[in-house]
């Protein structure tokens, strides 16, 4: 398995149109929200005050290329997909594939704690963060250096270094968060 360069700690990938997906987000009921949040896979204690809508996910968190959709990605999914792809049209891959999709919603107020996402299949992922609803302090911190994510611009997180997310604005902060990798492997000589 070919692992991915990741960035040192971020790198800004440019623009992609939220248009739709906001205005999808916005009519979203708390009560989905709260449903889709009781059926995460990702229920890690750094989350306490996250909650997430998961579209797709790697069974077990180990093997990026064994990955499943959960029913919610077929009623998102045309929304999603054109944010996706338009985020990583850097990279130039001939067939990207995305094993891991969701919405993360960080409270008004609250923070992520500091941690690093597993080895697993993150070494062999980049991990995409499309915001698409912010605020002025909303802050991530990775290695302890300060970012602030602007709401439809597509950034790559180094998620293997530690990192960190502080929301002491007074509205919640909602990110698109992806993982994708070219499922064409690349010859080794």
């Amino acid at each position: 398995m070919q692992t991915v360069r990741k960035p040192e700690v971020i790198l800004e990938l440019g623009e992609a149109d939220i248009s739709a997906l906001k205005q999808l987000v916005a009519r979203t009921s708390e009560q989905v929200w709260n449903l889709e949040n009781e059926r995460k896979e990702n229920n890690f204690g750094v989350f306490h005050h996250t909650r997430h809508i998961v579209f797709r996910f790697i069974e077990g968190m180990r093997d990026h290329r064994n990955f499943y959709s959960n029913p919610i990605w077929d009623v998102w999914q045309n929304d999603l997909l054109p944010v996706m792809h338009k985020a990583i049209e850097s990279y130039q891959f001939q067939n990207a594939a995305f094993p891991k999709a969701m919405l993360a919603r960080l409270s008004a107020g609250a923070v992520i704690d500091r941690h690093r996402d597993g080895a697993g299949s993150n070494l062999h992922t980049h991990k995409i963060h499309v915001p698409v609803q912010t605020n002025e302090k909303a802050i991530m911190f990775i290695n302890d250096e300060p970012f602030h994510l602007r709401e439809g611009r597509a950034y790559e997180v180094n998620n293997i270094v530690e990192h960190a997310v502080e929301n002491l604005g007074t509205e919640d902060r909602i990110h698109l968060i992806f993982e994708v990798f070219d499922q064409v492997e690349k010859a080794t000589a």
